[in-house]
């Protein structure tokens, strides 16, 4: 197993990709430990992984929450391996209607909060850890309504940058794994009746070469690889899994359809 005497802390880990990434962490030998708001959830997630895994309750905006849950974590499993830092927010708001408010609460959490889950878990780290920040393929495609959200992406695989070179004289790695539209509670999926998910799983998954929209266990495996000591040359890098949305928006079903309506 390729995890096997690791001991990994993930944020946002009861749901969609943080809680993929800890169910293939588990698989592959790792001793867990996720975060989240929700006490219930939590409880289900940790039912469901085993008992190899610790929940703790706390928000990662919340600076004495964190740095307890790190340490007891560090505590009891003697030292951390793999930070994976998850948890993200994302307010839609075009120009015309955004506040300072609500892009202040998506840079704190999907910036401040990740740099400051580093900062927390840096006393704990062992040499040659690995920490993976959740970046997004909305950091370069520019959609309506994620100003703030692209803004806060962008600035991760930035600081992703500078970490890799700080840290570097420890071994420890520092990669961001770069999602394109999963079919997650996070995208909203679970909220809309049966056939208007299915409506938007294909409007959604027509962006893709692969015509459809990826699950959270595929963005888990990125992360897995990058946790692993299989990627033990791989530095300041950002592994892009949309399907290829970004990497040849030309060949995508939506945009060749497009192309020849107007053929």
């Amino acid at each position: 197993m390729r995890l096997t005497g690791k001991v990994a802390f993930i944020t946002g880990g009861s749901s969609g990709i943080g809680l993929a990434t800890a169910e293939a962490f588990v698989r592959e030998g790792a001793r867990v430990a996720i975060t989240g708001r929700k006490r219930s959830q939590l409880d289900e997630a940790v039912e469901n992984l085993g008992k190899d895994v610790v929940a703790c309750e706390t928000d990662v905006n919340d600076d004495v929450g964190m740095r307890q849950a790190l340490a007891t974590v560090a505590g009891a499993f003697g030292g951390i391996d793999i930070v994976f830092a998850n948890a993200g927010l994302y307010i839609d708001a075009t120009l015309g209607g955004a506040t300072r408010e609500n892009f202040a609460a998506v840079l704190g959490t999907n910036v401040i909060s990740v740099f400051m889950t580093v900062e927390h878990a840096l006393p704990y780290l062992r040499d040659g850890a690995s920490i993976i920040l959740n970046g997004s393929v909305y950091s370069t495609m520019g959609p309506p309504g994620a100003g703030s959200y692209g803004a806060s992406k962008g600035a991760i695989a930035s600081m992703a940058r500078v970490m890799a070179t700080e840290l570097s004289h420890r071994r420890i790695r520092v990669n961001v794994v770069v999602p394109g539209a999963i079919n997650t509670p996070g995208w909203g999926m679970d909220k809309l009746a049966p056939e208007r998910r299915a409506e938007q799983q294909q409007i959604l998954g027509e962006r893709a070469l692969l015509d459809r929209m990826l699950t959270a266990e595929e963005v888990a495996n990125a992360v897995l690889f990058l946790a692993s000591d299989e990627s033990s040359g791989v530095q300041a890098a950002e592994i892009v899994v949309d399907g290829g949305t970004t990497g040849a928006l030309a060949g995508s079903p939506r945009f060749r359809r497009a192309e020849a309506d107007l053929s």
